[in-house]
């Protein structure tokens, strides 16, 4: 089932080159772009962030639940974001149906002119070939660690 759960989440996560502030707000409520999305997420899906990007003191939100939580959780971390560009570096199969996308972002903040560049990762949780949970981490190494794997 690896190799499908990889599959699976790199078939709805966002292309490398995607500017996350265009996918994100340009759809009003969050149905059209992100409809083929809803009957992949279990009935109980849920997005789990929580800690802060270093020295940029911008929140990652902490919990919410379902594809409108998902969607307005994104929302609310691009806001400040001018650009917000997503590159990835690889999918790995975690085991126990679990998915860890390696992620380097780059992004610049409303007013100013300088790029900011993210490196982090996001733990995918499968189950029954559906999207359980998907939780952000600012590091590689906490995602490794929430896999019970060191990296």
């Amino acid at each position: 089932m690896s190799v499908e759960n990889v599959e699976l989440v790199r078939s709805v996560h966002p292309p490398s080159g995607t500017d996350l502030t265009l996918l994100f707000g340009g759809d009003p409520d969050g149905r059209g772009a992100f409809a083929r999305i809803a009957p992949l997420l279990t009935d109980d899906f849920e997005v789990i962030g929580g800690d802060h990007f270093g020295d940029l003191g911008l929140g990652l939100f902490s919990e919410s639940r379902g594809l409108e939580g998902l969607v307005s959780v994104w929302r609310e971390w691009l806001s400040p974001w001018e650009t917000y560009v997503t590159e990835v570096d690889d999918f790995l199969d975690a085991g126990e149906g679990r998915v860890v996308v390696l992620i380097r972002d780059r992004g610049r903040l409303r007013g100013s002119d300088s790029e900011v560049e993210l490196v982090s990762a996001s733990v995918w949780t499968l189950r029954d070939a559906r999207i359980a949970r998907i939780e952000f981490h600012t590091s590689r190494a906490q995602a490794f660690k929430a896999v019970g794997l060191e990296g």
